[in-house]
């Protein structure tokens, strides 16, 4: 790949070679994930890449057949029924909730 120099310009703005445009498939209005990497490198990566990368990067962590985003949802709504019937004075529905926030993956202690 060709190395260019770029120049930065008022308020910090560079603007990305046509090359480099072309080579990466860039359009217009194109969101990109900005970083610094090895304290001194200056890294533009497109967003689509970057969340994918580290969904790669972090998979292990979650074992094969679970869904966290489900797991935290039915934790959330397990507190907000442990709340309204703590709120409403219903000592039997804050029991049931109770238990059932027990049971999410937050509660059993599963997902840290």
């Amino acid at each position: 790949m060709t190395h260019v120099q770029v120049h930065v310009g008022p308020h910090g703005r560079i603007v990305i070679p046509a090359e480099f445009r072309r080579v990466l498939n860039m359009e217009p209005g194109a969101t990109l994930v900005a970083y610094v990497s090895d304290g001194n490198r200056l890294v533009l990566e497109d967003q689509r890449s970057h969340i994918a990368r580290l969904r790669g990067a972090w998979r292990h962590l979650v074992p094969t057949g679970r869904d966290p985003i489900a797991e935290l949802e039915a934790e959330r709504a397990a507190e907000a029924r442990l709340d309204a019937a703590e709120a409403a004075g219903d000592l039997e529905a804050a029991h049931r909730a109770r238990r059932e926030l027990a049971q999410t993956s937050h509660g059993s202690g599963v997902l840290h």
